[in-house]
């Protein structure tokens, strides 16, 4: 490695040939004198004392740099000789000609041999290209001499741009014809493109992938027979594979239907199956458009309260028309007045109860129980987006962590996040990344199975006896909770259904789960009035 200090790692364009120093004349004498017969030797050793060398430390720094893939640091080692017949244009677009006929992803240098005669040295060089896998390893010779300022410089031609390449020789890369393209299927066999809304999942092929094209380009497009030459030399072969097969969870028919129900009007539903995380249904803004939650977050909010304990199933809750939380009232709806047992307050949606049980539960526990839940992670479903709610850093008083906890602040969630919520209390408390395709299933215990029966206690209270009635099934027990997300503050207005998100989240049958669906329904009034029933349609064509 070049020594600190060293004009190889900053040479001074003015400087004028070093002055190497060495030991007084009376200890070179005594080190001769010591040395005795072996006086070649000795000589040997004290020439390398008093003179060090620069072209090994150039090698070094010359293929480290290669390794970083710096190729402008690479230049600058270059001899004048080099350089002059190799611009520096020429040397990128040489390396970069090379690198991508052969696909290469990562170069290892190993450890330089030593200083040999005429300034050779010896590097082993391994390639890993993303088409060929990994090259023979070979050794690559270098050859290093020092110029006027006795500085380490590299002499260098294209035949060192890949080991084992030879002076004349190109890098080619030969690709067959392209294989065949696999497909991607809908849950009963037929091709998910077959269908309009089935489509807009699958998304197109073609050099710029979309939708579920581009998350599986490479297993659906296959590979291609590739031969790697160095000039007419064959060093590396790779066989064609087929492009295989996706098969999705979608549905098309309860996707029409989902579509359907939505009846032409802004919205999204999305539908999973609680027992695997599956997604069956997406339709309308299911993914791609989170908006307020309102009070269908609720569900992590009760979650919360008992996990942590600031709440029993025995609790009560005095009946009034808001809580005071930092100074401010935080309302119920229309300031109807409502209270009682947790479940009670639950099903009539109490903001004045489940506010200070948020505020109870702490901003960083929320936080930290809501990424539990799926907040603040990344779908694996084409366009979704991110659903978030203030980081607890964010949340500085009661009142922020408590408009949080009943889905306000500054919340947003998509109708997936909030299918994922229901399907996890479904689940007895064990949430399943939604997934649409693929082997994957992130599995993680967010509440127990007693808290999530509590919770599912609570959803069932909501549509048998609350805000939720609308969405009650023939037959059918079904578990849900609505919601209506302020986009203004309603509080001194006149109530104007575009000036809320209706919300239902919902799972059935309850006792023994088949569907979780979120419905949203963005500037269209309450979740009890217009979400919920069109839930009950949406539950009754997937069950």
């Amino acid at each position: 490695m070049p020594r600190a200090g060293s004009p190889f790692l900053s040479p001074p364009k003015h400087a004028r040939r070093r002055r190497r120093r060495g030991p007084s004349l009376s200890i070179v004498f005594t080190a001769i004198v010591l040395l005795g017969g072996l006086a070649a030797a000795g000589y040997a050793g004290v020439r390398a004392y008093l003179d060090e060398d620069e072209r090994l430390p150039a090698v070094v720094a010359f293929t480290q740099a290669w390794e970083r893939q710096d190729y402008e640091a690479m230049y600058r080692l270059l001899d004048v000789k080099s350089q002059r017949a190799n611009p520096k244009i020429s040397f990128l677009a040489d390396y970069r000609r090379a690198n991508r006929a052969a696909t290469v992803e990562k170069v290892r240098v190993g450890r330089a041999g030593p200083l040999l005669s005429g300034g050779k040295v010896v590097v082993p060089v391994t390639v890993e290209t993303k088409d060929f896998g990994r090259l023979p390893d070979r050794e690559i010779e270098f050859t290093a001499s020092e110029n006027e300022q006795g500085e380490g410089r590299v002499a260098w031609t294209p035949a060192l741009r890949l080991p084992g390449l030879r002076e004349g020789e190109d890098v080619r890369r030969r690709s067959g014809a392209p294989p065949r393209r696999g497909n991607i299927y809908a849950a009963g066999g037929k091709l998910l493109d077959s269908d309009e809304l089935g489509a807009s999942i699958a998304g197109v092929a073609g050099d710029k992938p979309t939708g579920l094209n581009r998350i599986y380009e490479e297993r659906l497009a296959g590979k291609r027979s590739s031969t790697l030459r160095f000039g007419d030399r064959v060093i590396a072969r790779v066989k064609g594979t087929p492009g295989k097969s996706v098969t999705t969870t979608i549905r098309l028919g309860l996707q029409r239907q989902a579509n359907d129900a939505l009846g032409g009007q802004l919205g999204g539903i999305a539908i999973i199956k609680p027992s695997d995380g599956s997604v069956l249904a997406l339709a309308g803004l299911a993914v791609s458009a989170p908006q307020p939650p309102g009070s269908v977050f609720k569900v992590v909010t009760a979650a919360a309260a008992l996990h942590y304990k600031k709440a029993t199933m025995g609790s009560s809750y005095p009946a009034r028309s808001f809580a005071t939380l930092s100074g401010a009232k935080l309302r119920n709806a229309g300031d109807s007045a409502c209270g009682g047992s947790l479940t009670t307050s639950f099903a009539k949606s109490c903001n004045s109860v489940f506010g200070p049980l948020g505020a109870k539960v702490g901003a960083k526990r929320m936080v930290a129980i809501s990424k539990k839940f799926g907040f603040f992670e990344q779908p694996d479903i084409p366009a979704a987006k991110i659903s978030t709610i203030p980081e607890a850093a964010e949340m500085k008083d009661a009142i922020a962590v408590g408009s949080a906890a009943i889905g306000q602040n500054t919340d947003q969630a998509t109708p997936l996040q909030m299918a994922s919520v229901a399907a996890t209390i479904a689940n007895k408390g064990v949430r399943i990344k939604p997934w649409l395709a693929g082997t994957k299933r992130k599995r993680t215990r967010v509440v127990s199975a007693k808290v999530a029966a509590n919770v599912r206690t609570m959803m069932i209270a909501n549509v048998a006896s609350g805000t939720g009635t609308a969405a009650q099934v023939p037959g059918v027990t079904v578990a849900g909770k609505t919601g209506t997300a302020e986009l203004v503050s309603t509080g001194d207005i006149a109530q104007n259904a575009k000036n809320t998100t209706a919300w239902f989240v919902a799972f059935a049958p309850a006792q023994n789960p088949k569907v979780a669906i979120a419905v949203m329904l963005p500037n269209q009034g309450q979740g009890g009035t217009n979400a919920a029933p069109v839930a009950k349609r949406v539950l009754q064509a997937a069950l």
